[in-house]
């Protein structure tokens, strides 16, 4: 799996878990793989990143 991939991968699993940016407002697409890695083991670990609501609320 090449870079571009396994950013892909890791876009693909936050926007399922309802997440589509970080705290400070960055878009998943302008994020490195490496802050994409960062902030799926943050929010796996529950830690605080803003959520889509599938309620919109």
């Amino acid at each position: 799996m090449n870079i571009e991939q396994r950013k892909d991968e890791l876009k693909e699993k936050l926007l399922a878990l309802g997440y589509f940016k970080t705290a400070d407002g960055k878009q998943l697409y302008e994020l490195s793989l490496s802050e994409l890695e960062k902030a799926y083991k943050t929010i796996k670990r529950g830690d605080a990143f803003e959520q889509q609501s599938n309620f919109g609320r």
